[in-house]
């Protein structure tokens, strides 16, 4: 009997000892998940980081290449100076040029008004692009005759946002032409 008794005590504190140890391991699990959690946040944040950083990086080389072949090209620059004062005195073959510059440009800026809308980029840079292209609406006809004849290509609500700036902000009018 007392051998009994030795083996039952034997298996409590077993049995105990056995609790102990999973209640550790149950423990060590959850801080395992918690710093595990915590790890991802960090890695998450700066992931978030560095995406924001491309965005911006993406938005001025997109933005820029227009003004880039602007600089480079000479002949390109002295037409779209041309388009930019009147749009609807240059010869056809100059407005097709134009225009493409145009496009870019305005991709580019949708690019932003994008970009901006899910917070990828700084407030600063949208801010600094949409000063510009109210601008560049306000004293170049030529930007105004784009968007007359090209508005169509851009979806909303980038379309609806730069039809309201080029209405507010253009002294052209929206359906004004001058003559050849």
């Amino acid at each position: 009997m007392a051998d009994e008794g030795e083996e039952a005590k034997s298996n409590s504190t077993d049995r105990r000892r056995l609790e102990d140890l999973a209640l550790v391991a149950e423990i060590a699990g959850g801080l395992a998940v918690v710093i595990s959690v915590l790890y991802l946040a960090v890695q998450i944040s700066d992931n978030n980081k560095l995406l924001r950083s491309q965005a911006h990086y993406n938005a001025l080389e997109i933005t820029q290449r227009p003004l880039e072949m602007m600089v480079a090209t000479s002949d390109l620059a002295q037409i779209v100076f041309e388009c930019d004062r009147r749009p609807f005195a240059v010869a056809e073959s100059e407005w097709q040029r134009c225009k493409n510059y145009y496009l870019m440009h305005f991709n580019g800026w949708e690019y932003v008004y994008y970009q901006h809308q899910d917070g990828s980029v700084p407030v600063e840079l949208w801010v600094g692009f949409e000063d510009y292209f109210a601008d560049q609406i306000a004293t170049k006809a030529g930007y105004v005759r784009f968007w007359n004849e090209t508005a169509i290509a851009f979806a909303e609500p980038f379309r609806s946002h730069a039809a309201e700036l080029i209405s507010s902000n253009s002294g052209f009018g929206a359906g004004k032409s001058e003559s050849k």
